[in-house]
């Protein structure tokens, strides 16, 4: 059974959903920037170049997407999926889902920065065409992946 999701904008109500995902370690370890969520949320809705989806499938939320414009047509984007439903093709299906929305044609090259010792989500971005731009990561522990 092909899955589907439906992508909607993150909307204020949506924080509840998502704080709840910050229970789990692998998301707060990663995530913890957006802490706290109602401050992030409240920035992000001015910023007209940021774009955040909570991605629904049967009307039950699967993950969330977050894309960035730059003015020279690149993207940053960076994805959370349910902590119970990893692992199970949601990240694939979340990415490229994103990349085909027409608010999203005009990025010419997409980036990621993915923690070095996030393998799994390392996988999933190569999954779907992302490259690793340098074969040793960053000083911080990212490597950077790029997707034309």
């Amino acid at each position: 059974m092909k899955r589907s999701i439906e992508m909607c904008l993150f909307e204020e109500e949506d924080i509840k959903t998502v704080q709840e995902w910050f229970n789990d370690h692998e998301i707060q370890n990663r995530l913890e920037g957006m802490l706290p969520l109602m401050e992030w949320f409240n920035n992000i809705k001015e910023n007209t170049q940021y774009f955040v989806w909570l991605t629904l499938e049967c009307n039950q939320p699967v993950g969330i997407v977050m894309v960035e414009i730059e003015d020279d047509c690149t993207g940053s984007i960076a994805l959370a999926v349910k902590p119970s439903l990893r692992n199970k093709g949601y990240g694939r299906l979340i990415i490229e889902k994103t990349m085909l929305l027409p608010d999203m044609q005009s990025i010419k090259r997409w980036y990621a920065g993915i923690e070095e010792d996030n393998v799994a989500c390392l996988k999933c971005f190569e999954s779907v065409g992302f490259a690793l731009q340098h074969t040793q990561p960053d000083k911080h522990g990212f490597y950077l992946l790029i997707h034309y």
